[in-house]
C-alpha cells in the first residue's frame, strides 16, 4: 500500500504518512459554532466517531491532503491547493 485508501485504519495511515499536521473531530467542529446567542446549538452527546486529518504539502508543495475517518477507518481522501497564508495587503 502506497496511499491511504478507503478502509485503511488510523494506525496504517500513521505508518504511511506520519502524524497529521492538524486533526478535528465532529464534536470539536460543532463546538466552533456554539455561541452565547445560540445556546441550544450543542455538540452531540455521543462519542464522536468521525474525524478529519490534514497533511500539508502532500502530495506536493502548496497542496494539502484531507483524510476523513468514520468509525476508525478511512472513508474519503481528497487533495487540493492550499489557500490563504498571506497577510492582507501583501503582493
Amino acid at each position: 500500500m502506497t496511499t491511504a485508501e478507503p478502509g485503511t485504519t488510523r494506525r496504517q495511515v500513521k505508518r504511511l504518512l506520519g502524524s497529521p499536521d492538524q486533526s478535528i473531530s465532529d464534536r470539536n467542529y460543532m463546538a466552533l459554532y456554539r455561541t452565547a446567542s445560540r445556546p441550544g446549538f450543542r455538540p452531540w452527546r455521543r462519542r464522536s466517531r468521525s474525524e478529519a486529518w490534514v497533511y500539508g504539502d502532500t502530495p506536493r508543495v502548496g497542496w494539502a491532503t484531507w483524510i476523513y475517518f468514520s468509525r476508525g477507518r478511512v472513508e474519503k481522501v481528497t487533495s487540493g491547493p492550499l489557500t490563504g497564508g498571506r497577510p492582507e495587503g501583501s503582493p
